[in-house]
């Protein structure tokens, strides 16, 4: 494991993270890989892949964010994959993890203590439970199980919000483009790295 960490703190500055979102970044990955074989959190493990479909997909996510959006609710956290990510990279916004599974739940109160972020608030419930999200908000997923089915109540949760990015491919995108009511923007782009990975965007018309 500690080759794994030294290899992945080599592979972030090339990739063009500051020594401080290195620093928190390595220290997630070791927390990934400790609580790994007993909460099978991700079958993405090398240091490589891990950064590319984990790391890299998160940053370009955050990248996307509106600048009015003040609070993040990441639905079906699971390892905290993009969630944890860009409470990393965005200390100024509030990120909400939202994990019904009660050992991952504990897991991402761990991590979030311990790097410490202390922007991070786990909500261990199923985000169907939940109110709709305020104004200034944005609503993102990824590997959601059976996250097409979910579309309605997941855009429902975000009728108010600000905006909506899920991480998905080209099916994930046809049922996003049909369930997003009128009043919305909506957008996809090509995650870069990947020739089917898609970054699924609706912005609310203001």
């Amino acid at each position: 494991m500690e080759t794994s960490v030294r290899q992945f703190e080599i592979l972030l500055p090339e990739a063009g993270f500051s020594p401080a979102e290195t620093a928190l970044l390595s220290r997630y990955y070791a927390m990934v890989l400790k609580w790994n074989p007993r909460l099978h959190l991700t079958t993405i493990t090398e240091p490589g892949e891990f950064l590319a479909r984990h790391v890299l997909e998160s940053a370009f996510a955050a990248r996307q964010l509106l600048p009015d959006v003040r609070a993040v609710w990441d639905i079906g956290s699971g390892l905290g994959i993009p969630g944890m990510v860009i409470a990393i990279l965005r200390p100024d916004l509030t990120l909400h993890l939202v994990e019904a599974g009660k050992k991952k739940a504990l897991f991402l109160e761990e991590a979030a203590a311990a790097l410490p972020l202390p922007n991070v608030r786990v909500v261990p419930r199923r985000f169907e439970s939940l109110p709709p999200l305020p104004e200034d908000a944005c609503l993102t997923a990824r590997a959601v199980e059976e996250m097409a089915q979910l579309l309605p109540q997941l855009i429902d949760m975000a009728t108010g919000a600000r905006q909506i990015l899920l991480l998905g491919g080209f099916g994930l995108a046809e049922g996003f483009k049909s369930a997003v009511a009128a009043g919305w923007e909506v957008q996809q782009s090509l995650i870069p790295g990947s020739e089917r990975r898609l970054l699924l965007s609706a912005a609310r018309s203001t």
